[in-house]
C-alpha cells in the first residue's frame, strides 16, 4: 500500500456515508476492504438458506446488498441484483393482483410474477446460460420483451407497467407462447404467467449463482393495512420460490431486507416460521466488557486503517481519553443506538467540529455530539417514527419530550404535560410504545443496592415498555430537545417547559 500521500490524523479518515448506495457509487472500497464480516453474512446471503435479513434502521442491510454486488463485479459466476421498493406503488400492486378471491391467495401470485421477471432480467446477463437456453426459456423472454418488461429490475416500474390495462389485454397473446389454453379470468391468467415463468427459469442451464436482493421494504408506511398485507405476502412468496428453486437444483435465490420493527407488525399466522428457520438478525450491540472486541469499534478501526494506511485504534489514539468524568468511547457510543450508521455519523460530525490535523479536544467532541443530535439523530428518529405514527403525532411526541426538561420521566408526568400542552386526541400509550420501539426512549429499573438497569430496544429486541416504568430519553436526542442531563438530579414535578426547546417555541420544528 502506498502511504506517501495518505492523511495522518483523525480529520482525514473516511468513515463512510449515511447511505450505503452512496458508498457503493462513490467509495466502493469502503464496502470491500472496509466491510466487517466476521460472521460471514455475505456467504449466508449468497449461498445459505436464509432469505430474510432483519435489522433496525442503519444496521447495515443495504450495505450487505451493496457489498455483495461489488463482490460479484469481479466474479464471472456470480450475478447480484438489488431492487428496491422505495418507489413501489401498493395501489398498482393491488390492481395487478386483481380478482375477487381473498388477498392471501392473490398477493403471493402477484409477487411471484414480479420476482420472477426480475430473476429473468438477471439471467439475461448470463452469456454462458443464454448460449444453451432451451426454446421454452427463449419463448418466455421474447414475450416479455414484446411487452417491454425486461428494461430493468426495478419492481416499482414493473408493477406500474403490469397494472396498466394495455398489459392485461396483452396477457392472452403472451400466454400463446407458453400454454395451450388461456384461462378466461384475469387472475387465473396471472397464475398461468407465473407457472410459465417458473418452468422457464427452472430450465435455464447455468451453474452461475443469481441472487436478487429486495430492499426498501422499510420505506415510509402510508397505506398500513394494504402495505403490511402486501409485505407479508412478499415474505411468504420469496420463501416459497426459494424452496422451489432449491428443489429444482437451480442456483438462484431471493433475499428480502427488512426493518425488524416493520416485520414484527406484519400479519399472518406463519410469518414467524420464516423468522425462526430462514432469517438472520443484524444486531451490533455488544456488551461493553471488552471494548477492543466490540464490533462497532472494530469496524471504525478497519475503516481508519484503510484511510491512514496503518493499523489504528481510533478511540485510544486519535480522540481524547475522557469527556468530563467519563471515557470518551462510552460517551460516544451512548449517543448511538449501536448501529454502524449512527456511529459513522457521530464521528463525521466530530470531524467537522475539529477540521485540523490535531486530535479533537474534549470541547470539539462535545460540539460534534451537539451537531450529531440536532442534524442527524432527531431527523433520523422522525424518519423511523414515520412507520409507526402519523406526521402530526410525531410532532406532538417530540414537543412532549422537549417539554420534560430532563432525561428521566414517568408516564404520569408525560400524561400531565400532554394535558397542559393541550395535545388533544393523543394516544399516549401508543406514542410511548412507538418511541420505545424506535429506541428514542428506554426504561430504567432501580433495585436496592444495585446500579440502575437501562433497557433500550436496540439492546434487547424482545423488551417491552410498561406504563409504571421510569422512562429515559435517549442521550443522542437530548441536545436536539434542549435537555441537559444534569437536570436529572432534580426530580421535582414541574409543568411542561413552554419555551427554549428545539425550535425555540417549546418543541422541535414541525414536520416538513
Amino acid at each position: 500500500m502506498n502511504t506517501e500521500h495518505m492523511p495522518t490524523g483523525f480529520a482525514g479518515i473516511q468513515f463512510g456515508f449515511a447511505s450505503a448506495e452512496k458508498e457503493g457509487a462513490e467509495a466502493p472500497d469502503l464496502l470491500l476492504s472496509g466491510f466487517l464480516d466476521d460472521s460471514r453474512l455475505t456467504d449466508t446471503a449468497l449461498y445459505g438458506s436464509a432469505c430474510l435479513f432483519l435489522g433496525y434502521k442503519g444496521s447495515g442491510k443495504t450495505a450487505l446488498a451493496e457489498h455483495a454486488r461489488l463482490v460479484a463485479e469481479d466474479r464471472h459466476d456470480l450475478f447480484v441484483t438489488t431492487t428496491t421498493l422505495d418507489r413501489f406503488s401498493y395501489g398498482d400492486f393491488k390492481s395487478v393482483a386483481g380478482g375477487s378471491a381473498d388477498h392471501q391467495a392473490r398477493y403471493p401470485t402477484a409477487w411471484a410474477w414480479l420476482l420472477l421477471v426480475a430473476l429473468v432480467h438477471s439471467l439475461q446477463r448470463d452469456e454462458g446460460g443464454l448460449a444453451e437456453a432451451p426454446a421454452a426459456y427463449r419463448g418466455v423472454v421474447e414475450a416479455l420483451e414484446r411487452q417491454r418488461l425486461l428494461a430493468g429490475p426495478d419492481l416499482g416500474l414493473l408493477v406500474t407497467s403490469s397494472s396498466k390495462q394495455s398489459f392485461k389485454a396483452a396477457v392472452p397473446r403472451f400466454l400463446e407462447y407458453t400454454t395451450e389454453r388461456v384461462a378466461t379470468a384475469q387472475d387465473l391468467q396471472l397464475h398461468q404467467l407465473v407457472t410459465a415463468l417458473k418452468q422457464a427459469v427452472a430450465a435455464f442451464p447455468t451453474t452461475s449463482r443469481h441472487v436478487i436482493f429486495i430492499d426498501g421494504v422499510d420505506s415510509i408506511v402510508t397505506q398500513k393495512d394494504l402495505q403490511f398485507q402486501s409485505l407479508a405476502a412478499l415474505m411468504h412468496e420469496a420463501w416459497d420460490l426459494n424452496q422451489l428453486l432449491r428443489r429444482e437444483g437451480c442456483p438462484f435465490k431471493f433475499v428480502v431486507l427488512c426493518r425488524t420493527d416493520i416485520f414484527e407488525r406484519l400479519p399472518g399466522s406463519n410469518i414467524n416460521k420464516i423468522r425462526q428457520d430462514d432469517s438472520v438478525s443484524l444486531n451490533w450491540y455488544d456488551a461493553p466488557g471488552d471494548p477492543d472486541r466490540t464490533r462497532l469499534l472494530r469496524l471504525v478501526n478497519l475503516r481508519a486503517e484503510r484511510s491512514l494506511g496503518r493499523p489504528v485504534k481510533v478511540f485510544d489514539e486519535l480522540l481524547p481519553p475522557r469527556i468530563g468524568d467519563r471515557e470518551t468511547r462510552t460517551v460516544i457510543l451512548d449517543h448511538t443506538r449501536h448501529t454502524p450508521r449512527d456511529l459513522v455519523q457521530v464521528l463525521r460530525k466530530i470531524q467537522q467540529a475539529a477540521p485540523g490535523e490535531h486530535a479533537p479536544t474534549p470541547r470539539q467532541v462535545k460540539n460534534g455530539l451537539r451537531a450529531y443530535s440536532t442534524e442527524y439523530f432527531l431527523p433520523e428518529l422522525r424518519n423511523e417514527l414515520a412507520g409507526h405514527l402519523d406526521a402530526d403525532d410525531i410532532d406532538k411526541a417530540l414537543v412532549l419530550l422537549t417539554s420534560m426538561d430532563r432525561p428521566r420521566v414517568t408516564y404520569a408526568e408525560l400524561a400531565r404535560a400532554a394535558d397542559e400542552l393541550q395535545l388533544g386526541g393523543l394516544d399516549l400509550r401508543g406514542l410511548v410504545r412507538a418511541l420505545f420501539d424506535a429506541s428514542c426512549i428506554g426504561t430504567v429499573s432501580v433495585a436496592r443496592g444495585r446500579r440502575p438497569l437501562h433497557t433500550f430496544k436496540y439492546r434487547n429486541p424482545n423488551a417491552t415498555v410498561r406504563p409504571d416504568e421510569t422512562l429515559r430519553i435517549h442521550p443522542g436526542a437530548l441536545k436536539a430537545l434542549n435537555i441537559e442531563p444534569r437536570r436529572a438530579a432534580s426530580h421535582r414535578a414541574r409543568g411542561p417547559r413552554r419555551r427554549g426547546g428545539a425550535g425555540g417555541r417549546g418543541g422541535p420544528p414541525p414536520h416538513r
